[in-house]
């Protein structure tokens, strides 16, 4: 009995090695202060072209947990923001980026563009 259960844990494959949780950054610079995201982000993975998507923005921040490794990185929907001056705006954007390592708990930033 007891051999069997060593042969069970000693086969089991721990996943945690393969994965890791990514913090997708929006980076609005010096002067704009984000106070709300909703926005659709998806990272497709350059080896397996698999796409992992995710809506669940914390602020400026969204964190996903995936498997480890190079991405390109998409984000578009709309952002509300102060500006230096203290006027709230509401807009369009899309931020991109072809190329993205996501190891060992990244955090990445990406810049805002604006569409309108």
């Amino acid at each position: 009995m007891l051999t069997t259960a060593l042969m069970i844990s000693a086969c089991h494959q721990d996943n945690e090695d393969y994965m890791t949780q990514a913090t997708i950054r929006l980076d609005g610079g010096d002067t704009l202060k984000i106070e709300h995201v909703q926005a659709m982000a998806h990272l497709t993975n350059l080896n397996s072209r698999h796409v992992v998507s995710t809506a669940d923005f914390t602020g400026a921040e969204v964190r996903i947990e995936l498997l480890r490794g190079a991405y390109q990185a998409h984000v578009e929907g709309i952002i509300s923001y102060d500006d230096a001056q203290g006027a709230r705006h509401v807009k369009a954007f899309r931020a991109v980026s072809d190329y993205i390592e996501l190891v060992n708990n990244s955090e990445v930033k990406l810049s805002i563009i604006f569409l309108d």
